[in-house]
């Protein structure tokens, strides 16, 4: 209970400020009566003094520096018994008060001191245990929150709604792992923020704490004033939570509810994590299976991967993320990898892409729909002193094979922080006399013919047409057919290729393609 509080509405009512009414805030812990000439060694922080003044100096430094003794104490305020000993505080002690906003109050000699030790006490205990009911029913409201929240933003989300303040979890890079403020609202940078914290060792005190830490308002990375506090698991911490201050500022009851909250965030992860082990094992297998062309197409196996989230009809990128991590990993590199599969699973989550993911030292990979653009994936999640290859689109698990084959062929070109793509890598590494990158270049502009049944007329037409410039009546008559039969082999190459022959750039990649298939098959 505050002293702004016990003024309204206990026997302190008739009491009169008149000194440090700024410092009316102050929280009231015990109250306690010494008429003694040492005060300050008989009294504790938070205490609130009553006083006859017997021992009170009369005036002059003396009455100045109790004042200063008590403050520098922690004391929430003194009120004096007028008049008897003392008509009224010295304005020496007044004038000490208003400058140190150090609560001095007055009351009617008549107000016997037991009545406001009993009343104010007794308000202190009913205080606390509305407290401590409303911490309780707050905790039981969020562990039923907790059994039905899918995610950290349905956890933040409940307790926001509980105690009217934004919740925010974030793991130790500062990457945001749920939140009650959506992101058109949401203006402070986490990982900017954590990194903040940690240039000025607040991290680490959080890192160390066993109570919330207050942590003061940054204007320069858009911060309120926050409660930061960690979330652990086996005693390592995992992740912080933090709740901003609004006009309502922060009560014991937000302590409280931080300290829950990050119980059962943990337990969640704790149980989120067990289930992605569990995912992880059967969705590796799986993966690796398809990359090394090692999946069995029968039923059962089928069936399992569809369970899994692998559409054998569905078209795919392999992508190989290659982390900037030295082998064999460390400790904090094998953390590093696994935050990093963590931000991968989410952002496949938030796009509606199954978790197709494989780890292997310092290579995630993983599968992405044709219908997902890498490059947003990318721009994301990397340049974290990582590197990504994207394959050609493949369907089937022939397909994945030869997705793993086109990324493992970029491995030796990915450079820290870019985004390699098969298809624009492949053609100027062929070109430059890349043994590997000239078979994979004239495979991928020609290999859709080569295997069709009708391909060898149709491969025939296009290199006719390469060497004719791409003019169809010059190519028909070399070829001695009809322009009606040209243009109808021209369409079939094109739905074949699945590209249009109108691009002067593919024009130019296929005569060299076949160019190069001519040379190797004379």
């Amino acid at each position: 209970m505050d002293l702004i509080t016990a003024l309204k509405n206990t026997i302190l009512r008739d009491a009169k400020t008149v000194a440090g009414g700024a410092g009316l805030d102050r929280e009231i812990k015990w109250v306690h009566m010494v008429d003694h000439p040492e005060i300050a060694q008989w009294v504790k922080s938070g205490y609130l003094l009553l006083t006859t003044g017997y021992n009170w100096p009369k005036h002059g430094e003396s009455a100045r520096k109790i004042v200063e003794d008590l403050a520098e104490k922690g004391l929430t305020g003194v009120v004096l018994a007028t008049p008897n000993f003392l008509s009224n505080f010295p304005k020496e002690s007044v004038d000490a008060a208003n400058e140190l906003n150090f609560p001095l109050l007055e009351i009617p000699w008549d107000v016997p001191f037991c009545d406001i030790t009993e009343e104010i006490h007794s308000s202190i205990i009913k205080h606390q245990n509305a407290i401590i009911e409303r911490s309780e029913e707050i905790h039981r409201q969020l562990t039923n929150a907790a059994i039905s929240a899918n995610t950290l933003d349905d956890l933040a989300i409940a307790l926001s709604n509980l105690i009217k303040s934004p919740v925010t979890f974030v793991d130790l890079e500062g990457i945001l792992l749920g939140s009650s403020i959506s992101s058109i609202d949401r203006i402070v940078d986490e990982e900017l923020y954590l990194r903040h914290l940690n240039e000025f060792v607040i991290l680490r005190k959080i890192q160390d704490s066993t109570s919330p830490i207050l942590i003061e308002k940054n204007s320069n990375v858009n911060a309120p004033q926050r409660i930061g506090y960690p979330i652990r698991i086996r005693g390592e911490m995992v992740a912080i939570i933090f709740i901003d201050e609004t006009s309502n500022g922060f009560t014991e009851l937000t302590f409280r509810a931080t300290e829950h909250t990050a119980v059962i965030a943990a337990l969640h992860m704790a149980h989120i994590k067990a289930l992605h082990l569990q995912e992880e094992r059967l969705g590796y297998t799986l993966v690796g299976s398809l990359l090394e062309g090692k999946f069995e197409e029968n039923p059962s196996s089928l069936e399992r991967a569809r369970l899994s989230g692998w559409d054998p009809n569905g078209e795919y990128r392999v992508c190989l993320v290659l982390l900037d991590e030295p082998l064999p990993l460390t400790r904090e590199g094998f953390l590093r990898r696994e935050r990093w599969v963590d931000r991968l699973r989410k952002f496949l989550d938030t796009v509606n892409e199954s978790n197709l993911i494989s780890v292997y030292l310092n290579q995630i990979t993983f599968l992405l729909s044709k219908k997902n653009d890498p490059e947003y994936l990318w721009k994301n999640l990397g340049g974290r002193g990582s590197a990504m290859a994207v394959s050609r689109v493949h369907r089937g698990a022939k397909g994945i094979e030869s997705g793993a084959g086109d990324v493992n062929s970029l491995y030796p070109l990915l450079k820290s922080g870019r985004l390699h793509s098969f298809s624009e890598v492949m053609f100027p590494r062929a070109l430059m006399g890349d043994k590997n990158a000239r078979d994979l270049f004239i495979k991928s502009r020609l290999d859709p013919l080569i295997s069709n049944k009708k391909g060898e007329s149709f491969l025939e037409t296009l290199e006719g047409l390469c060497d004719e410039g791409f003019h169809l009546a010059n190519c028909a008559r070399k070829l001695g057919i009809h322009i009606s039969t040209m243009r109808y082999r021209v369409e079939r190459i094109e739905t074949i290729l699945g590209m249009s022959l109108e691009s002067k750039e593919l024009r130019f990649e296929l005569q060299v393609a076949v160019a190069m298939y001519k040379l190797i098959n004379e």
